[in-house]
């Protein structure tokens, strides 16, 4: 699990490591922070998680998602302000 702190931050999708069940959880660690994840991966999915304890067991219920191509699946805080950013040309 990765604490944001109130700053903005820009973060590249690769440098993120999924769990065992390709999992990343980002919460925060201050008031609305904003937070840019850079990648050219498709979003295949997103919304609000149901029920769910990550791999390394974490409850993300009510926290918001993004499913990437290739199965890796980011929760989020709904309180951060986040961005999925194109990597530059």
């Amino acid at each position: 699990m990765l604490k944001i702190p109130h700053t903005a931050v820009m973060l590249w999708f690769e440098d993120l490591l999924p769990d065992a069940n390709g999992e990343i959880v980002i919460v925060s660690g201050g008031d609305h922070p904003q937070l840019s994840i850079v990648t050219d991966r498709k979003i295949c999915a997103e919304g609000v998680a149901e029920r769910h304890v990550t791999a390394e067991g974490v409850d993300v219920a009510g926290l918001h998602f993004y499913t990437f191509e290739g199965g890796t699946k980011l929760y989020y805080s709904p309180d951060i302000d986040l961005t999925i950013a194109p990597a530059a040309a």
